[in-house]
């Protein structure tokens, strides 16, 4: 891809941080405020950051052309929200592909045959330090074995791939990291269609 900038303008550089301290820190998140300088001198204090770890989304399809979504009440959001089976990347964790199966297990109890990752984006370059990755599961069948996690009450959601497409596009999956990591993977299997 050829880029084409304007002569005028400068080229970006990063800041340089002064000082940093933690405002929080748990099992669930950290919350950083950086003291930083721009490349111009000005001066960013605080700047907050936030440190969660790497997420992963699974973009789950069964022979029959449906996709396995789970619907669970989302506090920040305050209501009831439709999502791909999802989480965090534990250390116990050999890859992202191995945190999308124990992930689309615990949540939904399907499995899957096969397998492909796409690759890692950032969720807000602005403010995170993570990355979420989107992997495709396909051939996925029903298992029966979920994990029981008093906090997550999830039900189990199985809908045609181009219904799904549709609550995307209508608003009514409102997760916007996981609508582009369904574009993603459907797209590279040639299913993404408005």
């Amino acid at each position: 891809m050829t880029t084409r900038s304007d002569p005028s303008s400068t080229e970006p550089k990063p800041w340089t941080v002064k000082t940093s301290r933690d405002v929080i820190r748990d099992r669930w998140i950290g919350l950083r405020a950086d003291d930083c300088v721009t490349a111009d001198g000005v001066e960013v204090a605080p700047y907050y950051v936030l440190e969660y770890p790497d997420w992963v989304h699974v973009v789950a399809l069964d022979d029959e052309d449906h996709i396995i979504l789970v619907e669970q009440y989302r506090h920040g959001y305050g209501g009831m929200s439709l999502e791909l089976p999802a989480g965090a990347i534990d250390g116990d964790d050999s890859s992202p592909v191995a945190a999308a199966a124990r992930e689309l297990e615990e949540e939904t109890g399907y499995v899957a045959e096969r397998w492909r990752s796409f690759g890692k984006h950032s969720p807000n370059p602005a403010t995170h330090t993570n990355f979420c990755h989107t992997v495709l599961a396909q051939g996925v069948r029903l298992c029966g074995k979920t994990l029981n996690d008093p906090a997550e009450q999830i039900k189990v959601v199985r809908i045609p791939v181009q219904e799904a497409i549709r609550l995307a596009a209508d608003g009514t999956i409102t997760n916007a990291m996981q609508i582009a990591s369904l574009a993603i993977a459907l797209g590279a299997i040639g299913k993404w269609s408005l």
